[in-house]
């Protein structure tokens, strides 16, 4: 097999900010553009090169991922032609054309039927293409020199129906961002308001121009996001630009609610609850409670918490089935319970994070830890009736406040700190939420002689928490909030630093706020 290892040339691609192995979902770093891909000669290899299990077999771990991006490349490619297709199928398809439509005439209610059957697709992956690619198709007409009618002599240009999608049809039909990617961007920023005519609420609408920049600004951040990451940016930043549609947001979601029950065939009966935020922060923490020792749960806990988990290890039950019966239990437990007695502290409570900025000024928002979504300032308020507050103190550098190196475990005060800042397992890509991480030390306790300061602590998984320690990982603190991740050697040899952001919405607000980096 030929070596396509990349020559860098250009000195700009070495920059420790433009390279990442492992791109944070939550970081604009971008991927190797096409025009890299290029330099590297690897579109050419693509017709030349027998890929087979064998090849990649023998293939050394750079030239196999070499190849998942050139392979990645040429499917958003191709991927593309085949939404501009499917958009041209939806014009000739429009509804006003009746039955002289093409998908009509050929025997199909819609253009997503018609390409469903003729692609073998699913539906909703039919429905997708076909968005998409009128998308592009109202773009390559809106870009297009306007002609004139050849009876009327009459000049019209056509006019994108989602004109704020341009920029992002521009970076699908390019192959920068896939059709995927670019229905997430869609599907998180929504429409601009309409147009009330009160000078009151038409003050702070979100209009086309501010949903087109929004739409750009998400097609260059597109590349080093997955699909689902890309959709949750795109919903952060359509909350960012939209603070007063939260509260609106917020109840749609309230009124969705539901818990229904259905009897199988088998005699099993399943239950399905679709949970507003809130409710299910209260009933995650319950399940990650009960599940954690079981589904490799946080290693250093209190001596209290550690009998317990050891009980739950040696349960013969599965995960699974333990959390089953313990949320039965609890539904015994509290139906029969004594209302005159009152809950102990360690209640599952909703813990709500909201900037002091946000909380006094009465404009803004909050978040529910462990849920993407923010809540209205009326839901903060609510929470902080019920369960008071706590302050999280920043210093100058908008970090947390020190404890010192009495004690080499971080307090239960000092993981909720961290919580607050990281928002989960830091290292890139990771989804684990706090409630499922450890607090490292980044200058390790017994090695370095480190603190247990939140200043020299972070929030990482088990499984990346043993990477730190069993391979040779290393996490820089610059300063302030500049943290950095250190591949090892046998990943990158120039152990070139990665950037790590916090994944808590709440503290890049509060960062926003402040004007900090």
């Amino acid at each position: 097999m030929p070596n396509i290892a990349p020559v860098f040339e250009d000195p700009e691609l070495l920059d420790d900010a433009s390279w990442a192995p492992f791109p944070d979902p939550d970081d604009s770093v971008p991927a190797l553009p096409p025009s890299v891909l290029e330099q590297w000669g690897l579109w050419g290899l693509l017709s030349t090169a027998e890929v087979d299990a064998d090849t990649l077999r023998h293939a050394d771990d750079a030239e196999l991922l070499q190849f998942a991006e050139v392979f990645a490349a040429q499917e958003r490619q191709v991927r593309a032609q085949s939404a501009l297709v499917a958009g041209e199928i939806a014009r000739r398809s429009r509804p006003e054309l009746g039955f002289g439509g093409l998908a009509r005439k050929l025997g199909h209610r819609t253009a997503e039927e018609l390409v469903r059957v003729t692609t073998g697709s699913t539906l909703s992956d039919a429905k997708r293409t076909v968005q998409v690619g009128t998308l592009l198709v109202e773009a390559a007409d809106a870009d297009a020199v306007p002609a004139a009618d050849p009876v009327t002599g009459e000049v019209t240009q056509t006019r994108p129906t989602v004109p704020w999608m341009v920029p992002v049809a521009h970076a699908v039909r390019s192959g920068t961002i896939s059709v995927e990617k670019a229905d997430a961007i869609r599907r998180g920023l929504g429409k601009p308001d309409p147009f009330t005519g009160d000078p009151e609420q038409d003050a702070g609408r979100i209009t086309t121009e501010t949903l087109t920049a929004a739409a750009a600004t998400l097609a260059g951040e597109a590349p080093s996001l997955d699909a689902d990451r890309l959709l949750k940016r795109a919903m952060e930043l359509r909350d960012e630009l939209d603070l007063a549609g939260v509260a609106v947001r917020e109840r749609r979601r309230r009124d969705a609610r539901s818990f229904r029950v259905f009897t199988q065939p088998d005699g099993m009966t399943r239950a399905v609850w679709l949970m507003d935020p809130e409710t299910a922060a209260i009933v995650s923490e319950i399940h990650q409670r009960v599940t954690s020792p079981k589904l490799g749960g946080p290693r250093f806990v209190h001596p209290d918490e550690l009998a317990r988990a050891e009980q739950v290890l040696a349960d013969p039950r599965t995960a699974e089935q333990y959390a089953s019966d313990t949320m039965l239990d609890l539904l015994r437990a509290g139906y029969t319970a004594d209302p005159t007695l009152v809950p102990g502290d360690e209640v599952p409570a909703v813990r709500v994070l909201v900037t002091h900025t946000d909380l006094h000024a009465g404009v803004g928002i909050g978040f529910i830890e462990g849920q993407s979504v923010p809540v209205s300032l009326r839901t903060v308020e609510r929470q902080l009736c019920e369960a008071g507050t706590e302050d999280l103190i920043l210093d100058a550098q908008h970090r947390p406040l020190d404890l010192g190196r009495r004690r080499r475990l971080f307090s239960r005060r000092q993981r909720r700190a961290l919580a607050a800042r990281d928002g989960g397992c830091m290292f890139p890509g990771c989804e684990r939420p706090p409630v499922m991480t450890e607090a490292h030390h980044i200058k390790h306790w017994l090695r370095d002689r480190g603190k247990t300061d939140i200043d020299n602590g972070i929030l990482l998984c088990r499984h990346h928490h043993m990477l730190m320690h069993d391979a040779g990982w290393e996490i820089e603190h610059r300063g302030g909030t500049d943290y950095r991740l250190i591949p090892p050697a046998g990943v990158d040899p120039a152990r070139r630093p990665i950037p790590l952001r916090s994944k808590s919405p709440v503290y890049r607000r509060a960062l926003s706020v402040a004007g900090a980096p």
